[in-house]
């Protein structure tokens, strides 16, 4: 993940020497993980290396710096759950889950929340952030703030007639 992080800083920033003093738009996208879980984020908060994305907090400095030097950057941000009707981003993942296992689980009391976009929604924002974008934002793309992780167990549930349990309810 290291070596990621820094093989995509670097190209933020390759891509950004390029565009130097012309003010034209570039956007990146980021997870909302770069900030601290469960802490209100706007998008003023700037990532932290304490995250759980924070090997993108490199590439979000470096479009900050980019900002100052005469490029409009932008920098979108998105939660883990970006779905349409046929995919869920991590929920996939659950519903995966919860058909292999036979149950749909959440974790402790299931009130963690996850924040969701969907697609459609996500991209339109990278369509704004890229036509009027100011120089050096953050823009959080999330539709829906924070739906508890057991009322997405409980509707995927629901949904494929299985039982919802907590880990520690087995």
């Amino acid at each position: 993940m290291a070596g990621n992080s820094e093989t995509d800083k670097r190209a933020v920033e390759a891509m950004g020497t390029a565009l130097a003093g012309s003010n034209r738009p570039f956007v990146i996208a980021s997870p909302t993980a770069v900030v601290i879980p469960g802490k209100l984020a706007t998008e003023g908060t700037a990532g932290s290396p304490q995250a759980l994305g924070a090997g993108r907090v490199p590439s979000e400095e470096a479009m900050i710096t980019l900002a100052s030097e005469g490029v409009r950057t932008s920098i979108v941000r998105l939660p883990p759950a970006v779905h349409d009707r046929e995919k869920q981003g991590l929920i996939s993942i659950m519903i995966h889950l919860a058909k292999e296992k036979g149950v749909s689980a959440y974790v402790n009391d299931g009130l963690n929340r996850w924040a969701a976009v969907h697609r459609l929604d996500a991209a339109h924002l990278f369509r704004l952030a890229l036509e009027k974008g100011s120089a050096g934002a953050r823009y959080h793309a999330v539709g829906e703030e924070g739906v508890p992780l057991r009322d997405i167990a409980e509707n995927i549930g629901q949904h494929l007639n299985l039982p919802v349990i907590a880990p520690q309810d087995s």
